[in-house]
C-alpha cells in the first residue's frame, strides 16, 4: 500500500504516478497507477488595496493561479462603519459609508477553493476608507466693519484636510472675486449705508 503526503507547490493539478509490478508464477506484469494532485488555491490579488474615500463603492476583483477558484468573504461590523455584517462572493463591490472623521480600515476575510480543495489559510484584505472632511469651525463668524480685514481660520477633524475657498462678486462689497486657500485674511469694504452678508464657499479635502 502507497501511505504518502503530496503536496502540490504549483497552481495548478499535478499527476502522480505509482509503477507497480506485479509478480507470481514466474510472470511478471508492469502497471502505472495515476493520482491528480490538485493544489491549494492562493490569493494573488494584492492585500492591501487602495483607499477609498466614504461613500464610494469598493470594488476589489479577486485573483488566483488555478483556474475556477471560488472566492467567498466574510466581513464583519466595523466600528465607525455604517455598514451591517455581510457575506458574498467574488467581487465585495459594496459602498462603504465612514461615519468618523478619521480613517477607519475594512477587512474582508476570503477563503478559496477549486477542484473540491478548499485552502484552510484565509486571507485579510484590507481597504482604508477615508472620511469626508467636514468644517467644525463656526459657520457665522461675528460681523466686522467696513475697511477691516475678515480673518477665519477654518478647522475640520480631518487630519491633514486642505480648504480652498471662493467668493464671488458681491453688491455693496468694492472687492472683486476672489478665491484662495485656508484663512482668506480680507479687507472688506461695504460701499452702501447697510449691513452686507459676504459668503465665503469652502471646499475640504483630505486623504
Amino acid at each position: 500500500d502507497v501511505s504518502e503526503t503530496l503536496v502540490n507547490t504549483t497552481a495548478l493539478p499535478v499527476n502522480v504516478i505509482y509503477v507497480y509490478t506485479l509478480g507470481t508464477a514466474g510472470c511478471s506484469n508492469t502497471q502505472n497507477v495515476t493520482v491528480t494532485v490538485n493544489p491549494m488555491p492562493v490569493l494573488t490579488s494584492v492585500l492591501n488595496p487602495a483607499a477609498i474615500c466614504s461613500g464610494t463603492v469598493f470594488s476589489y476583483p479577486p485573483a488566483s493561479g488555478t483556474p475556477g477558484t471560488l472566492f467567498s468573504w466574510s466581513r464583519a461590523v466595523v466600528a465607525g462603519i455604517s455598514n451591517p455584517l455581510a457575506i458574498g462572493t467574488g467581487n465585495p463591490n459594496e459602498t462603504l459609508v465612514n461615519t468618523t472623521a478619521v480613517p477607519v480600515v475594512v477587512t474582508y476575510v476570503y477563503t478559496l477553493s477549486a477542484n473540491g480543495c478548499t485552502n484552510p489559510t484565509t486571507y485579510a484584505v484590507n481597504v482604508t476608507v477615508n472620511p469626508f472632511p467636514t468644517l467644525t469651525s463656526t459657520l457665522t463668524p461675528p460681523s466686522i466693519c467696513s475697511a477691516s480685514t475678515f480673518s477665519y481660520t477654518p478647522t475640520s477633524l480631518a487630519a491633514g484636510t486642505v480648504f480652498s475657498w471662493t467668493r464671488a462678486l458681491v453688491a455693496g462689497i468694492s472687492n472683486p472675486s476672489a478665491s484662495g486657500t485656508g484663512n482668506p485674511k480680507e479687507g472688506l469694504s461695504n460701499t452702501t449705508t447697510s449691513p452686507v452678508t459676504v459668503t465665503y464657499a469652502y471646499t475640504l479635502a483630505a486623504g
